[in-house]
């Protein structure tokens, strides 16, 4: 029962890592790029192929999760290739019409663990098993039965998203600054888990103070899993915090979920400081951050009175305040929480 209990352990932490790696590969070329590239591409059409390319990758985020997956459990080149096809196919990145097909977004990531769940299973069960037969029916059934299931199961598993989608819709009704930090806390415990928070957002049409107040939420997930990862990380998993792409710590957060707390604080001051600085954004904007600048961007437009001063305000309210306070909260829960300790943030990087 042990030796069971070790290898469910070994398989579901093989595919947490190769999420958080995959999320990295995939968002961090438009996330570093994107902006940048939105406001200089008019005009230049090596500017919008790039643009157009950073797109397109975010897009194959469930192939190369797949694909990394794959290769935490040692699999063949074509094995890899095998559960890779079966992610796309079932994320729901991949629109069918009667036009054709299309790429539309990233898919959904919980439908994707869930059919890169059965893809590398139904290849473990099956490798080595059908002789000569493997390579005619293993690329036939694994990517067919496994992308079949994931287009079954994504109405459903949507659901998750839009069920969260209300309960945020509902805390627009709310007071002001108790909307705020609601929404704040909420993004900010759910930044590092498979939900896609701009779905959501985009979903119930999420604007003004209470995009705001979301986007600092994501703020205060980086920040938090920034300071914590600090002293037991490489220069590149921290370089990567930095510049907000925390999802990559999917696993971290499942295997210690102690880290709910210093999230829940620090959303709760980002929350604060959205509804004292007046932070507002778009529905697209809602699920960034400061990543790119599109938090900050969206927000001083949107922001009345001098320029000069509002990114002065911006500066405080998206750097200085959230970093010295996440620093803080870091240092007090160290002192008064027994579990919670540097060491629960260590990434592992999957093997070569």
């Amino acid at each position: 029962m042990n030796k069971q209990r070790l290898t469910m352990k070994y398989f579901f932490s093989n595919i947490l890592n190769a999420v958080g790696a995959g999320v990295v590969i995939a968002l961090l070329p438009n996330a570093l790029l994107g902006e940048f590239l939105k406001f200089f591409k008019d005009g230049h059409p090596t500017l919008e192929v790039i643009f157009q390319i950073v797109t397109v990758i975010q897009s194959f985020m469930a192939f190369i999760i797949g694909i990394l997956a794959a290769h935490q459990f040692r699999f063949s080149g074509a094995g890899a290739s095998m559960v890779g096809v079966s992610a796309m196919l079932g994320s729901g990145a991949i629109q069918f019409s009667a036009n054709g097909i299309a790429l539309k977004g990233i898919g959904d990531i919980i439908n994707t663990i869930i059919v890169v769940i059965i893809a590398c299973a139904f290849y473990l069960l099956l490798q080595g098993k059908l002789g000569s037969l493997e390579m005619i029916i293993l690329p036939v059934l694994i990517p067919v039965v496994s992308g079949l299931i994931g287009l079954l199961t994504l109405p459903y598993v949507q659901t998750i998203t839009k069920a969260i989608g209300h309960m945020i819709n509902s805390f627009t009704e709310l007071n002001p600054l108790v909307m705020a930090i609601l929404i704040s806390v909420t993004y900010s415990l759910l930044m590092v888990t498979p939900i896609s928070l701009v779905a959501i957002a985009t979903a119930i049409g999420l604007s003004g103070l209470g995009s705001g107040a979301a986007n600092m939420g994501i703020v205060a997930a980086c920040v938090t899993f920034f300071f914590g990862s600090l002293r037991v990380n490489s220069l590149g998993v921290n370089v990567v915090l930095f510049i907000g792409a925390a999802k990559m710590m999917i696993p971290v957060y499942f295997k210690h979920l102690i880290i709910a707390i210093p999230l829940a604080l620090n959303g709760i001051i980002a929350g604060i400081l959205a509804y004292v600085i007046g932070i507002k954004g778009t529905p697209l904007s809602a699920g960034f951050g400061y990543t790119g600048l599109v938090g900050p961007i969206n927000a001083l437009n949107r922001m009345p009175g001098n320029v000069t001063m509002n990114i002065i305000l911006l500066i405080f309210g998206y750097l200085i305040i959230p970093f010295v306070s996440a620093f803080i909260i870091h240092e007090i829960c160290k002192k008064l929480i027994p579990s919670y300790t540097d060491s629960i943030y260590r990434f592992e990087i999957p093997k070569q």
